[in-house]
C-alpha cells in the first residue's frame, strides 16, 4: 500500500515536466462468435478471431436470439508497458462505429467492459471476468461511421499503479436487452492498427484532493496525507506537494482543513 501511495504522489512533484499524451493501439484483438453455425448459443465462444486476423473483414458486434441464436463480441487488449505518464492519468478509449444496414432494427446499445488482460487472443475473452462496465454507447440502424469516446481513467490508473501494465476491453450488445436482434459494426482490419480503438493516456487535469484520479475524493486519497504532514513553514517531503492545498510550501493543519472541504462520497 505504501508503494502505491508513493507512486501516486510522484505525479505531484514540483518541477516535473509535463508529458505529452501517449496513444496506443491493441496488441491483441478479435471477434468471437457464440452460436450460429459455430456451435450452440450458450454464452461460450465457439470460433475465435473470425474477423480481425484476416486482412479485409469488418467487425460485427451483434446479438440475435431468433432461430438458433448468434452473438459476436469484439475484444481488444493493450500493452501499457511503454506508458511513461505518471498516475494519476486521464485515459480515453476512442473508436468509430456505424449502424447496421437493416430496417427495422432497434438501436444497438453497445456495452464497453474491461476485464483482466493476458495479451493473448483466446476463446476465453468472450466472457472473461470479472468484467467491469466502463461505458455505454448507442448506435442507431443506418448510422454513418461515428466517433465515440469512453473515459477509462479508473481502470488504466489501476493497471499502472498495480504493476500489471495491461488492460482489455470487450464490446458487446447490452446483455439485458429485450430486443430479439441488435447489430453495429466497427470497420477494423488487422493489417491497419489505426482502424482499431485508440487508447489515449495523458496527465490528469488538476483536481484538488483526487489523488488517484478516480472521480471522487475519499479515504483512498487520504492514505498518504498523515506521513506528509510536516507542520507550518516546514518544506514538504519529496512527493508530498500533492497535499499542499494552499500552496504555501508546507503540509499542515490548514491543508488538512482544505482537504476536508474536498471530501466527497466514493463513486
Amino acid at each position: 500500500m505504501k508503494a502505491t501511495v508513493m507512486v501516486l504522489m510522484l505525479a505531484g512533484l514540483v518541477g516535473l515536466p509535463a508529458l505529452a499524451a501517449q496513444s496506443l493501439y491493441p496488441a491483441k484483438d478479435g471477434t468471437l462468435a457464440d452460436g450460429g453455425v459455430y456451435g450452440p448459443f450458450d454464452g461460450t465462444a465457439d470460433d475465435a478471431d473470425w474477423y480481425f486476423n484476416q486482412s479485409s473483414y469488418e467487425g460485427s458486434i451483434s446479438r440475435s436470439t431468433t432461430g438458433a441464436g448468434l452473438e459476436h463480441r469484439v475484444t481488444w487488449e493493450y500493452d501499457l508497458a511503454g506508458v511513461t505518464v505518471l498516475p494519476p492519468v486521464q485515459a480515453t478509449l476512442r473508436f468509430v462505429l456505424r449502424g447496421a444496414p437493416v430496417f427495422p432494427m432497434p438501436d444497438a446499445k453497445i456495452h464497453v467492459y474491461s476485464y483482466p488482460a493476458d495479451l493473448q487472443e483466446s476463446l476465453g475473452d468472450f466472457n472473461a471476468g470479472p468484467a467491469v462496465l466502463q461505458g455505454i454507447v448507442t448506435v442507431p440502424a443506418y448510422q454513418a461511421p461515428t466517433v465515440y469516446t469512453v473515459d477509462v481513467s479508473a481502470v488504466i490508473n489501476a493497471a499502472i499503479v498495480g504493476g500489471g501494465r495491461k488492460v482489455a476491453f470487450r464490446f458487446q450488445i447490452d446483455p439485458a436487452t429485450s430486443n430479439p436482434a441488435n447489430q453495429a459494426y466497427i470497420d477494423a482490419i488487422d493489417s491497419d492498427a489505426t482502424t482499431k480503438p485508440r487508447l489515449t493516456v495523458e496527465e490528469a487535469p488538476a483536481a484538488p484532493g483526487d489523488i488517484d484520479a478516480d472521480g471522487d475524493v475519499d479515504a483512498e486519497d487520504f492514505l498518504g496525507f498523515p506521513p506528509c504532514m510536516s507542520g507550518p513553514d516546514v518544506p514538504p517531503a519529496t512527493g508530498c506537494n500533492v497535499y499542499d492545498f494552499d500552496s504555501d510550501a508546507d503540509v499542515d493543519l490548514a491543508d488538512y482543513r482544505a482537504f476536508q472541504g474536498y471530501l466527497t462520497t466514493a463513486r
